[in-house]
């Protein structure tokens, strides 16, 4: 039987009288085993917590590339959590859609991280523009819900050139006036400004000013070209080459479009007699069905107060045809994404601002186009025209009229003596041809008895004089005028018994807290007979104004 050592607790064989290990004298009698000290047992550590985390780096969050090459970057995904992780790593932002990323699934054992590589791709074409593109790189555990990382970086895409320009048709044939079509097509990913000028050799023909300062952006785009000529009564057809020449960014390249005018003889091989009589009854009854066919339009715009509708930028811009447009009519745009070929785009396709504008206007037509340089073709929008200063719009009494903001200037007062705090406003940019600068569009900054103010979209001062027309409107019915906010995430929604009308709106910022901030445009979402929802292109939530009027064309 062995001993134990009542100091250290070791065992010591039968008949020893002084412990081998700490040297304790042992008495002589025998020890029951069950009285001996026993030595003492270590405790068991409590179970370790499980938690689980993940953390993202990137070896370069900023990166440049040149359209049709490529770029990398690095991802870090480390698991500071206790259990194994399997995680996803994605990318999202402006520069997915050229992103991938190998191995996309990454095994991580605990304090330990793994790596994997994001590629940048841009393709050499226009559907990725020139810039900077944000992107998230984001990494969610498939083992522990909810568990995510992420790291932000950006791309930069350099710019390349590849514009062409061509006349549709090249050769024309007439007497007095013809009409070609300056094409540009801009193949490359980035917007340019074009002055275009018309000449020929012998100067005998004259052209139409297209406006100064063109903005061309990626896509295709057309301008008018009218070109006169003076012929002669008798003799053969004569033909005048000439050219377009198309100066792009300032005078950095000038693109050459070449063209033929052939101009008939008035008389032909017909006796002179005869060609003056014709003609002569020809012009009469022009004059007389013009004459008849503006008392006939003049009687409808009589019976109507308004005229409403909606249209398409075709190639970012669009003419409206309506009965003949007196000067003091005042025009009104909205873009509406409901209709036209974006009423199924992703959200990511959407422009700047979105902001359009009246660019031109004839005896019975005017000119709608985008303002901020962004490409909006095939977008819809809702127009509305006016006649008078004062009258009733849906049986709301209205008062109309005319403003602009000053070179450098932000913002400029409107007096109105309709107007008042609850007051509904609507705004549109009009100008005599397109822009020289980007224009971000217009928004209502503050109201009050008497007046209104407007300021610039984005806050930044006005490149150029930038005229608008104003409308105030009596919003004590909502179901035709009124005012919303809309959400960062949904629509807001309208509900209105005219709910199948046309819709405009305007940007206001005297009730969302924007007053001293930039705002976005807002457009018309979707539209039901029920009412319409109505959302921001870019931003956070933002006011609106809206008017709803039965569809006059």
């Amino acid at each position: 039987m062995s001993i134990t050592c009542p100091k250290c607790g070791d065992e010591n064989p039968d008949g020893t009288r002084f412990c081998v290990v700490c040297g304790e004298y042992l008495a002589w009698e025998r020890h029951d085993p069950e009285d001996d000290t026993r030595r003492p047992q270590r405790a068991e550590p409590p179970p370790q917590e499980q938690h689980a985390e993940l953390a993202v780096g990137l070896s370069d969050s900023s990166l440049a590339c040149a359209p049709g090459e490529l770029v990398t970057t690095t991802v870090t995904v480390r698991n500071k959590g206790t259990r194994v992780e399997r995680a996803m790593v994605t990318v999202e932002g402006g520069a997915a859609s050229y992103a991938t990323v190998v191995p996309e699934e990454l095994v991580i054992q605990p304090d330990e991280a793994a790596e994997c590589v994001v590629t940048f791709a841009p393709p050499r074409s226009s559907s990725v523009p020139a810039g900077a593109a944000s992107f998230t790189v984001r990494a969610r555990s498939q083992v522990s819900s909810g568990i995510t990382a992420a790291a932000e970086g950006y791309c930069v895409v350099a710019g390349f050139d590849d514009l062409s320009v061509e006349l549709s048709p090249k050769d024309s044939r007439g007497w007095w006036m013809t009409q070609h079509m300056v094409v540009f097509t801009n193949q490359g990913n980035m917007p340019h400004r074009v002055r275009v000028r018309a000449e020929d050799a012998e100067n005998e023909l004259r052209f139409s000013r297209p406006a100064p300062g063109l903005l061309i952006a990626p896509g295709r785009t057309e301008l008018a070209l009218r070109v006169w000529a003076r012929p002669g009564l008798t003799g053969p057809a004569r033909q005048i080459p000439f050219a377009a020449k198309v100066d792009v960014d300032d005078g950095g390249k000038t693109i050459r479009a070449d063209g033929t005018r052939t101009v008939l003889p008035l008389a032909m091989s017909w006796p002179l007699k005869a060609v003056v009589a014709v003609v002569v009854l020809a012009l009469a009854a022009a004059v007389a069905f013009n004459a008849w066919r503006g008392e006939q339009e003049q009687a409808v715009l009589d019976r109507e107060t308004y005229l409403a509708g909606s249209g398409t930028l075709t190639d970012g811009h669009t003419s409206v045809e309506t009965p003949r447009l007196p000067d003091e009519a005042k025009i009104f745009l909205s873009p509406d994404l409901s209709q036209g070929s974006w009423a199924e785009a992703e959200p990511g396709w959407l422009p700047f601002t979105g902001a359009v504008g009246v660019t031109r206007r004839g005896w019975n037509t005017f000119s709608v186009q985008g303002l901020d340089g962004s490409n909006v073709a095939g977008m819809g929008f809702n127009y509305l025209i006016v006649r008078d200063p004062k009258g009733t719009l849906n049986g709301r009494p209205y008062e109309a009229g005319s403003g602009s903001i000053q070179p450098g200037e932000r913002q400029v007062s409107i007096p109105a003596a309709t107007a008042t705090s609850e007051s509904v406003i609507l705004l549109t940019v009009e100008m005599d041809g397109m822009p020289a600068d980007h224009v971000a569009g217009l928004r209502v900054d503050a109201k009050e008895d008497g007046g209104f103010t407007v300021a610039t979209l984005d806050l930044m001062p006005a490149p150029m004089e930038i005229g608008f027309n104003w409308v105030v409107i009596d919003s004590d019915d909502s179901s035709v005028a009124g005012t919303g906010t809309t959400t960062s995430g949904d629509p807001a929604r309208i509900d209105t018994s005219a709910g199948s009308g046309v819709v405009l709106l305007t940007t206001d910022v005297t009730h969302s807290g924007l007053s001293g901030a930039a705002a976005p445009a807002v457009y018309v979402d979707d539209q039901d007979g029920d009412g319409f929802t109505v959302s921001a292109f870019t931003g956070p939530a933002v006011g609106f104004d809206y008017l709803v009027v039965e569809r006059r064309q």
